[in-house]
């Protein structure tokens, strides 16, 4: 009897071992990442509030179509980095959009994108990949579906360029440091990146990046885990010299959507 609580008491100690030191292995991510994933959720925050209070009144009052040119309108006015807001009818028609310069877009069908299938199906809200819209510009949509009686009314939606607001959270933090930051879909677009023309470039597919194997490792490490530490070898920001980053990431999450928060630091 007193060797099995001897054993045991060995097992306990031996699990408690390997669990430390797999807590001790967890890379200690730098402070900015953090920095940056909360402030991107309160901007996000804020704006599906804004939205969500924009779709009540209709969910409860019905759909007007001049109340809800004049909710579009407050909504916009009132964000920092959307570019435009659309009410997209039950059958997925823009039927009207906010400001003026993209009021000639209305009347689009756009009942085969992906998200508002999402949305529209499951009844809850998207944030989308970063696609070319039907406006002509590479951007992501927030959309949010109402429904009244069990009934659905469309949706309100929120067009964003990420680099607008991945800009205003992470140009102060990088300004005079001696560290890069840059943020990726999971498909591997790059959002956000101190050098501007890379931009809307897929690490995975574009030949900027073909003659980088480690990079090209690293993306699809990073692309499949919530977050970590990796290095690999490419140009140094706004340079011609290659460099290897030390890089650590971690995931900003939001909508059933996830980005990728990235810093990286010559070795």
């Amino acid at each position: 009897m007193k060797a099995k609580s001897i054993l045991f008491s060995l097992i306990y100690v031996l699990l408690f071992l390997s669990c430390s030191k797999d807590k001790d292995e967890t890379p200690s991510l730098p402070a900015e990442i953090e920095t940056v994933i909360n402030q991107l959720s309160e901007s996000f925050s804020d704006l599906n509030s804004s939205i969500i209070d924009a779709a009540a009144h209709f969910e409860g009052n019905g759909f007007d179509s001049a109340a809800m040119r004049s909710q579009l309108l407050e909504l916009y006015n009132s964000s920092t980095f959307s570019t435009e807001f659309v009410y997209t009818s039950p059958s997925g028609i823009m039927e009207i959009i906010e400001p003026a310069e993209y009021y000639n877009y209305e009347g689009v069908d756009i009942s085969a994108q992906a998200h508002v299938i999402n949305a529209f199906q499951t009844g809850e809200p998207v944030l989308s990949d970063a696609f070319t819209v039907v406006e002509g510009y590479q951007a992501a949509v927030v959309i949010h579906p109402m429904n009244k009686d069990n009934q659905l009314l469309g949706a309100i939606s929120a067009v964003i360029m990420p680099e607008i607001v991945l800009g205003q959270v992470i140009e102060p933090i990088i300004q005079d440091q001696d560290f890069e930051m840059w943020v990726m879909e999971k498909s591997g677009l790059t959002l956000w990146d101190q050098d501007e023309e890379e931009i809307g470039l897929n690490l995975f597919t574009d030949p900027l990046y073909q003659d980088f194997p480690e990079l090209l490792d690293a993306a699809e490490e990073i692309a499949n885990g919530l977050s970590g530490e990796t290095s690999y070898s490419f140009y140094q920001a706004g340079m011609d010299m290659i460099v290897t980053k030390k890089t650590y990431w971690n995931t900003f999450s939001m909508l059933g959507n996830e980005w990728k928060i990235i810093w990286v630091k010559a070795e």
